[in-house]
């Protein structure tokens, strides 16, 4: 076994040091089910190793081992060292050499979540049920819920609303000379692969999209109120409290329904509960909910409201 880690990469190697021995050990076996159809999807196997011998490898098992050529047909079987492979789910497989060399750095990468270690192969990337479909590009469904993708998403929507919005205003701190559309695009279009990024551009967004509404009109609150925390007079509870009290949490309507809209939120209390749950989330679906949010109130302000431009 110690000579089978020669093969491995400085990183890889400092994983496996000290490991003498793959039995008992944990392994994470990657195969490829169909090559020919699905070869982007992979199964990934859990399970220990419990012993080895030396044998002949079978046609499946052969196709697998990297160091047999092409002329593989030409030669007489030569005895392998097969390791067994006792599987979480029940079962065993019998596995070759380099297999399980790389199963157990994947093994030991993936347990520790190994930072830089990431599966893209994985077949839930790739999962499709009858209940719904992706309506994007199908090429596009596996990254659908990156970082990177939410990026495009929100530039597309901000996009899309902005013109409408700008001529509803007469104070634009958004775009034009201001700059900061253009310095929080440069920023998607840079740190958008980060989750943190594109937390920040979506907050930053509902920022510009609130001012572009005019705030809350007369109650005195801007967006800078809420950002520093400080407390209006309607509202003597954070976003968190808020969030988190047992009557508010069901009382509060987080979209701006009926036909008296004035303004991308109802009250001081609905946008710091926004705030709070975009704050502290940590997936992208809650960002994309929270996107969808924000362009469904900033529409119906947009029906509700006459342009301010002069024909």
């Amino acid at each position: 076994f110690s000579g089978l880690k020669g093969n491995l990469s400085e990183d890889d190697a400092a994983l496996m040091k000290g490991v003498t021995s793959a039995i008992g050990r944990r392994i994470r076996l990657r195969r490829i089910p169909n090559p020919e159809r699905a070869p982007d999807v992979a199964q990934y196997i859990m399970g220990t190793i419990t012993g080895w011998k030396t044998g002949i490898l079978s046609n499946e098992e052969a196709v697998n081992k990297e160091e047999i050529d092409d002329d593989v047909s030409h030669r007489s079987p030569t005895p392998v060292p097969i390791w067994r492979m006792a599987l979480d789910d029940g079962g065993e497989l019998h596995i070759t050499d380099n297999e399980i060399v790389e199963g157990l750095v994947r093994a030991t990468k993936w347990t520790n979540q190994h930072p830089g270690y990431i599966e893209r192969d994985a077949p839930f990337l790739s999962y499709r049920n009858n209940l719904g479909r992706f309506c994007g590009r199908q090429v596009d469904a596996p990254s659908s819920l990156t970082p990177l993708a939410f990026a495009r998403q929100m530039l597309k929507k901000e996009q899309d609303l902005y013109m409408h919005l700008k001529s509803r205003t007469l104070e634009n701190n958004w775009g034009g000379k201001c700059g900061s559309r253009n310095a929080w695009v440069a920023s998607l279009k840079e740190y958008g692969h980060t989750f943190e990024a594109v937390r920040d551009g979506l907050l930053t967004l509902e920022n510009a999209f609130f001012d572009l509404t005019g705030g809350f009109g007369t109650n005195g609150s801007s967006s800078h109120d809420v950002e520093a925390g400080e407390q209006t007079t309607e509202s003597k509870l954070s976003g968190k409290d808020l969030l988190y009290h047992e009557v508010s949490r069901f009382d509060i309507e987080l979209e701006s329904l009926g036909n008296n809209v004035k303004g991308l939120w109802n009250n001081p209390d609905t946008r710091a509960i926004f705030r709070e749950i975009i704050s502290v989330c940590e997936t992208v679906s809650i960002l994309a909910l929270g996107l969808d949010l924000i362009c469904r109130n900033s529409q119906g302000y947009i029906s509700r409201t006459k342009s301010s431009v002069v024909h």
